[in-house]
């Protein structure tokens, strides 16, 4: 099961930090979706970011979160009539998709092996995952090192002058890196190693901070 690591009090500040900031998993799910596209599912989908990316290529969209104000939030902020919202973990999901995709995830997870085999259960014949997670050279980061990185990109920020840079900045420091202090990572060699043993086949990418393994789920029929 999820650690309980709750985004509850932090749904509305991590929504609007999201819309003032570059999502590169946004600009890379597009090209890594499958042929078939009838149902798609974003495991851990915060305020629905993503979820709506998925909606303008399938069918129907189901999108889940373990945090009831971030489904909530959702709901209101990003409604289509082809996704459903659920709060829900992600092993008590069932059914098949053609296109199942996590972001920034599943580092929340007690037991990483149990989940990634219940996703790749989830992946319909002739189906896609496309699994992204940050990643880090230490497993833990002191409050200290990530407080410097919010000043540094504040500094650029103000250089380029962007008109949010401030409310970046108080957006990222506060409550939000009180959570990312509380955060462990897999480094990417741990990352391709943990992943690689549940999708052996997949092929291992960098988008933006993240890693990525994208898994194809062959269509045997095709072969015959």
């Amino acid at each position: 099961m999820e650690r309980d690591q709750s985004f509850d009090h932090l749904a509305e500040r991590y929504d609007r930090l999201g819309e003032l900031t570059a999502d590169h998993v946004a600009d890379w799910l597009p090209t890594v979706l499958p042929d078939r596209r009838r149902r798609a599912v974003d495991l851990g989908c915060g305020a629905g970011r993503h979820a709506v990316v998925l909606a303008d290529y399938f069918d129907q969209v189901d999108a889940i979160d373990l945090s009831g104000p971030m489904i909530r939030l959702a709901r209101r902020k990003r409604p289509r009539s082809n996704i459903t919202y659920l709060e829900s973990g992600i092993l008590e999901l069932s059914g098949q998709y053609d296109f199942v995709t996590t972001s920034a995830t599943l580092h929340h997870v007690a037991d990483l092996p149990a989940v990634l085999r219940h996703i790749r259960s989830l992946v319909a014949v002739g189906g896609c995952a496309a699994l992204a997670d940050t990643v880090s050279p230490r497993p833990a980061n002191p409050r200290w090192w990530l407080y410097g990185g919010e000043v540094r990109k504040l500094a650029r920020n103000l250089i380029h002058r962007n008109p949010h840079a401030w409310e970046i900045f108080g957006l990222s420091t506060g409550d939000w890196l009180d959570h990312r202090v509380s955060d462990r990572y897999l480094s990417r060699a741990g990352f391709e190693k943990a992943y690689g043993a549940v999708f052996p086949e997949g092929r291992f990418v960098r988008v933006g901070s993240q890693c990525a393994v994208i898994w194809h789920r062959p269509d045997i029929t095709a072969l015959i």
